[in-house]
């Protein structure tokens, strides 16, 4: 039997730095499959606009503050639902509102979102979206300002929410990373 492809998922995550001190994470999922699947051979009903092929099609969206990694606003919309109550957590997205997304943030999310209480592709979403934005605070860096950045973060350590703080065995409290931090080196300067 020749290989064939069955189903194909997209997430993509974009993050702006709204200039006010705090970030926006947006993020798009959304599932397809061939049109000659069994689920599109059967028919759609009247009121389905999602276009052909798509199974799910939803978007979220985080206002952060920067500082500190908290979620001060959720929203989203879900465009491709499958059923008409997939839409029903939306509202339930502003459960999230005063998470930090640090250590911790992918449990107490699926404790407020998980299961029946939310939706398993939302939380995919919801999860990729934290992730990323852990990665694009550790990373991103106005160009020209890494050495003030990195001498801030060692001064300010004790306060400074770390986003990537225990995101992985790199960044674990400790950690070469999170120790050159401490020292005020940039971590892109050392042979890690």
């Amino acid at each position: 039997m020749a290989r064939k492809r069955i189903h194909t998922r997209t997430v993509v995550v974009e993050v702006y730095d709204e200039g006010d001190g705090t970030i926006s994470i947006e993020g798009r999922l959304e599932d397809q499959q061939p049109l000659d699947s069994g689920y599109f051979n059967g028919k759609r009903r009247a009121s389905d606009e999602r276009p052909p092929g798509v199974l799910h099609g939803m978007s979220a969206r985080f206002r952060v503050d920067q500082k500190t990694s908290k979620i001060l606003k959720t929203d989203g919309e879900f465009p491709g639902k499958p059923y008409e109550g997939c839409g029903a957590v939306l509202p339930w997205l502003s459960k999230l509102d005063g998470l930090k997304i640090t250590a911790g943030y992918s449990h107490n999310a699926k404790d407020l979102l998980g299961g029946p209480k939310g939706c398993a592709h939302m939380n995919t979403l919801l999860q990729v979206m934290a992730n990323t934005r852990s990665a694009s605070s550790a990373y991103f860096i106005s160009a020209g300002k890494a050495e003030e950045m990195f001498k801030q973060r060692a001064q300010a350590a004790e306060t400074y929410d770390n986003p990537a703080l225990n995101s992985c065995h790199m960044w674990r409290e400790g950690g070469p990373l999170i120790s050159a931090l401490g020292q005020g080196k940039s971590p892109i300067e050392l042979d890690l």
